[in-house]
C-alpha cells in the first residue's frame, strides 16, 4: 500500500493529460450512450416487455463497464500497477467488502432477476403490499409506478427476495347501495347501459351484474363485475362507478 500511495505523488504533466483525455472520452461516451438510450425511448416509447427489460440491463452494464475501464486506464496511464492495487486490497478486505457487498448484491440479484425472468417492463406487480407498473430495471435497482397514486418506487434489486407479476387482466368489482323497494332487473338495466360504452371501447370485458350482496335494513347493496387491464382497475373502477351512478340518477333510481 505505501507503494501504491508513493507512485501516485509522482504524477508527471503527461500523465496527467493522457489520463484528462481518458476521463473526457469516457465522459463522451457515456453521453452518447445517453442520447442513443434516450433516442430508443423516444422512438418505441417505453420499452415493454424482455426485450426492453433487456435493453435497459445491458444500458445500466454498460454505464459501469465504462467507468470501470476508465477507472482502471488512469491508474495504469500514471504507473500504477493495478495487480498490485489489486493485492493491497487484501490488506482492507474487510472495509472493501462492507463498501461495495450492497452494490455487488444489486448487480447479482439483477442478473437473477433478469436470467430467470421474473418480469418485464411494462408488467404490474406487486411488491409487498406495493401494487404498480415496472417503468425501469437495470442491475441495480428497479423502478415501479404506484396504480394507487402514480408516485415512483424505487428499489435495491438485493431487497426484491419476492416480487409477484400480476394477470393482464384483473377481476374488478363494484358495488353500489340503493333502495330494497328497486327491481334487480331495473338495475341491472341501468348498470349495462352505463358499461355499455366502455366495453365498446375496449377498456373492460366479461361485464356481469352479481345482484344483490347484502342487505342492510331497507338498503341493498348491488354488485357487479368485469376484467380489465391490470395497471387501470384502479381507473376503470372509479369511472364505472361515476357512470352507473349518473345512469341511475338518470333511470330515477337513485337520488344522491
Amino acid at each position: 500500500m505505501p507503494e501504491i500511495l508513493n507512485q501516485l505523488s509522482q504524477l508527471s504533466q503527461s500523465n496527467l493529460f493522457a489520463s484528462s483525455l481518458v476521463i473526457l472520452v469516457a465522459i463522451l461516451v457515456l453521453h452518447g450512450m445517453d442520447k442513443l438510450y434516450s433516442g430508443y425511448r423516444t422512438k418505441f416509447g417505453l420499452a415493454r416487455g424482455e426485450k426492453g427489460t433487456a435493453v435497459q440491463a445491458a444500458y445500466g452494464a454498460f454505464r459501469v463497464l465504462i467507468v470501470a475501464a476508465a477507472f482502471f486506464s488512469v491508474l495504469q496511464i500514471n504507473g500504477i500497477d493495478v495487480t498490485s492495487l489489486l493485492a493491497g486490497v487484501g490488506l482492507v478486505s474487510a472495509f472493501i467488502a462492507l463498501a461495495v457487498q450492497d452494490f455487488l448484491k444489486d448487480i447479482v440479484m439483477g442478473m437473477r432477476m433478469l436470467t430467470d425472468r421474473f418480469f418485464a417492463v411494462g408488467d404490474v406487480v406487486q411488491y409487498g403490499s406495493f401494487e404498480g407498473v415496472v417503468t425501469e430495471f437495470d442491475i441495480r435497482c428497479t423502478k415501479i409506478r404506484a396504480l394507487a397514486d402514480g408516485r415512483i418506487l424505487t428499489v435495491c434489486n438485493r431487497n426484491i427476495s419476492e416480487i409477484a407479476a400480476l394477470p393482464k387482466e384483473v377481476p374488478v368489482s363494484v358495488t353500489i347501495p340503493l333502495p330494497l323497494s328497486v327491481e334487480p332487473e331495473q338495475i341491472r338495466a341501468s348498470f349495462e347501459t352505463a358499461a355499455a360504452p366502455y366495453i365498446a371501447s375496449g377498456d373492460i370485458s366479461g361485464f356481469s351484474y352479481a345482484g344483490i350482496t347484502e342487505i342492510l335494513g331497507t338498503t341493498a347493496k348491488h354488485t357487479f363485475a368485469f376484467r380489465c387491464p391490470a395497471e387501470k382497475k384502479n381507473g376503470c373502477r372509479a369511472a364505472l362507478y361515476a357512470a352507473t351512478a349518473a345512469q341511475l340518477r338518470n333511470d330515477g333510481l337513485l337520488r344522491i
